[in-house]
Order: structure tokens, then C-alpha cells, then sequence
């Protein structure tokens, strides 16, 4: 009986992917995904379609959310930073822009299938898709005190943190709609408390 690989790697999984074969199973993947919606995707689905065999998914990848997440890392990013003149236009744009993200395929369950299915990885995955967004809300709220619009002193990281957190909770985990005006409504919320805040202090 041949010896056991240490610490119980599977053979082959140290292989360098064929790059050909990678873009293969990814488009694939991707294809699916478009077509019948994640929870019909399959590994075997998935190798069938690309033609790459199924150990050879495993050997590259742990399961159908590892290989959607890497298949369509890069169309969930966003496309540039709103700056349409003022910050609940362009906070209001970029949260739209998010939201589409996380149902950019009918649902959010390529983000749920990232976080539930891949414990401290699919995390990862996750901080990596939405960190983008965070940040071109940042961007907003410093250009919106730049420009006169919101306070210096105003908490820029805590706003950016509770609107996406509103976003992930209500459409990842409790998969509900959010419509344009809940969103104005959050905007205007945080903005309009602050700017009174500020003037009731001068």
C-alpha cells in the first residue's frame, strides 16, 4: 500500500492549473450560473460543460461556490465612483450600483453561496467583493466635506459600514426587495441628522 500524502493532500493538488482549461471551467461556470440559476449549479454540471473533469475541479477548487465566486469576481466590482454633483445623488447611484451587484444574477446567492459554504474563505471572498464598494463610498462622503456639503467630523467609515450592512442584511439574509426609496430614505436619514447635529453645535 503506497504511503499516505502528509497531512493528507490529495494527490495532484499542488498541480499547476492549465490556464486554458482554468478560462474553460470559469465561462463555463458563468454560463450556468446565467442560465439556470445558482442553486442548479453543479460540480458535475460545470465539468460537463467545460469538459475539464470533475477531480480536476476538486483538485483546483473545493466546491461550486469557490468556482462561481472566481468565475465572476471581477463583474461584481464597480465600474467607477458616482460623482453626479451632490452626496445623496451619488451615494443613492453607488448604493443602486451595489445592490444590482448582489442580485446581479436573480438573487444574492452567489454572496450567500460565498459566505455560508466556505466558512473563514468565503469570507474572504466576500470582504474582497464588497471592500470596492466601501471604499467609493468613502470616497463620496470625503468629496461631499471637500465640497461644503457634509461636516468635517462627519463619520464617514460608521455611514459606510451601516449602508452596506442595510443592503447585505435585507437582500443576502432576509432576501428582501429594496426599492429606490428605501434607499433615499437611509441616505437622507444619516445626512440630514448629521447636518442638524452640526448646525445645532455652531
Amino acid at each position: 500500500m503506497g504511503a499516505m500524502p502528509v497531512g493528507g493532500a490529495r494527490p495532484g493538488a499542488g498541480r499547476k492549473r492549465d490556464p486554458q482549461a482554468q478560462q474553460a471551467v470559469l465561462t463555463a461556470a458563468e454560463e450556468l450560473l446565467t442560465e439556470i440559476g445558482y442553486h442548479k449549479v453543479t460540480m458535475e454540471r460545470i465539468a460537463e460543460r467545460s469538459g475539464v473533469a470533475k477531480m480536476t475541479l476538486y483538485r483546483w477548487w473545493p466546491n461550486k461556490a469557490a468556482v462561481i465566486t472566481d468565475a465572476v469576481r471581477s463583474r461584481l466590482a464597480p465600474l467607477s465612483t458616482p460623482d453626479l454633483g451632490t452626496v445623496t445623488d451619488d451615494a443613492l447611484a453607488q448604493l443602486e450600483a451595489m445592490l444590482g451587484t448582489l442580485t446581479k444574477f436573480g438573487d444574492a446567492s452567489v454572496v450567500a453561496g460565498a459566505m455560508s459554504s466556505r466558512g473563514e474563505a468565503g469570507l474572504a471572498d466576500l470582504r474582497d467583493i464588497l471592500h470596492p464598494w466601501f471604499d467609493g463610498l468613502v470616497e463620496i462622503l470625503n468629496r461631499a466635506i471637500r465640497t461644503g456639503q457634509l461636516p468635517t467630523g462627519f463619520p464617514i467609515a460608521v455611514t459606510a459600514h451601516a449602508w452596506m450592512g442595510y443592503l447585505v442584511y435585507r437582500v443576502v439574509f432576509l432576501q428582501q426587495e429594496v426599492t429606490r426609496q428605501d434607499l433615499s430614505t437611509l441616505i437622507a436619514g444619516a445626512v440630514t441628522r448629521t447636518r442638524a447635529q452640526a448646525e445645532g453645535s455652531s
